[in-house]
């Protein structure tokens, strides 16, 4: 939810500071980048110590930047602090990701999928929470959400100290597989373009609800409805594909969700929406397949795989963004999101020449 307040943020931020698209889109591709560029890192350091209290720590303090952002008094205390927010979700997901892999058994799929929907459905919140915080008490009202980013901190470190830390020992049991480098060499364009019409969307999507004329409230609340949808898409992608295999449904999500995602952009009213949700649905089904595809080309190295394609994805995303706001500024936001469609349908492609099997013979 925290990481995803800035779309909700980003349409007033933009009137406060007089920002082009194309600095609203560096306030984004600052936060997505410092959190890519460092997770890889950190997911490697995870993997070989096992410091697990990087969990609390992320948390932490990607809430508390998070928080401050609507009281940030400059443009460059404002990249100051979304960046500071990007190295505490740095922190947090690869240990949470090789907790959740190493704990599921055969349906890593299905497990994946429930641990990333988690992840969505704050995502989605995050623009619903913005709006309603930013019409009830302006820009100050940041601040009401910091304590519920530490208490929640707090309370994971008391489960994780009841449960008990797992042993480094663990992350290297069984024989030791290589990685297959051209799989995930595969999986990371894959994702690359993915990430590019993914985050380019959920960034902009509110300034395009208001350009067409809608409340902020109403712009938020439809992309938080867009996400949450997603939300959806994650976990029947997952579940689906521990049954009939990690390809068809990453090519099938991308090709149809860019088809749909383009539709919803040159058309208009009721239908328009309806696009728009479905497209949210299908795109979203493909990403915990992806991540769960990775893991099994580097079995014993979950937490620096999961970091790299997570890290990666936010990082193209972000640089994307700024790209994006750069195209918009010159030919409009409308013609801009239906281009960077086109970014999921080669994706879409580039599935089709994953490897048939339904998983890579692993013991995890």
């Amino acid at each position: 939810m925290f990481a995803n307040l800035l779309a909700g943020l980003l349409p007033v931020l933009t009137v406060v500071f007089g920002l082009s698209y194309m600095l609203a889109g560096l306030v984004a591709m600052v936060y997505w980048v410092t959190s890519s560029v460092c997770q890889p890192l950190l997911g490697r350091w995870f993997d070989r110590t096992q410091t697990v209290w990087l969990l609390e720590a992320g948390l932490t303090v990607n809430s508390i930047c998070m928080s401050l952002v609507g009281v940030s008094s400059s443009y460059v205390l404002l990249l100051f602090l979304v960046g500071t927010a990007g190295l505490g979700t740095a922190a947090f997901h690869p240990p949470a990701f090789s907790t959740v892999v190493r704990s599921s058994g055969s349906s890593k799929g299905g497990a994946v999928g429930i641990f990333i929907a988690g992840g969505n459905t704050g995502f989605f919140l995050g623009p619903l929470v913005a709006g309603v915080i930013l019409t009830a008490y302006g820009m100050e009202g940041t601040l009401i959400l910091l304590p519920i980013g530490v208490i929640t901190a707090v309370v994971l470190l008391r489960g994780r100290m009841n449960v008990g830390n797992p042993k480094a020992s663990d992350a290297a049991s069984g024989s030791k597989l290589p990685v297959n480098k051209p799989l995930l060499a595969l999986l990371a364009a894959i994702t690359a373009c993915r990430s590019t019409t993914i985050q380019t969307a959920e960034t902009f999507l509110p300034l395009y609800f208001v350009a067409r004329g809608e409340s902020l409230f109403v712009a938020t609340a439809l992309v938080s409805l867009w996400l949450g949808i997603g939300v959806l898409g994650q976990l029947g992608g997952g579940f689906i594909s521990d049954r009939v295999g990690r390809r068809p449904v990453i090519a099938i999500s991308l090709l149809i969700g860019a088809a749909l995602f383009l539709g919803f952009v040159m058309t208009s009213g009721f239908s328009s929406l309806v696009l728009l949700v479905t497209a949210g649905a299908v795109l979203y089904a493909s990403w915990s397949v992806i991540v769960v595809m990775s893991t099994e080309a580097a079995p014993h190295n979950v937490g620096a795989v999961s970091g790299l394609m997570l890290g990666f994805a936010v990082g193209i995303g972000g640089l994307a963004a700024l790209g994006f706001g750069a195209i918009a500024d010159k030919i409009g936001l409308q013609y801009a999101l239906a281009g960077f469609s086109g970014f999921a349908f080669v994706a879409g492609l580039l599935a089709l020449i994953l490897p048939k099997a339904r998983r890579v013979p692993a013991a995890l």
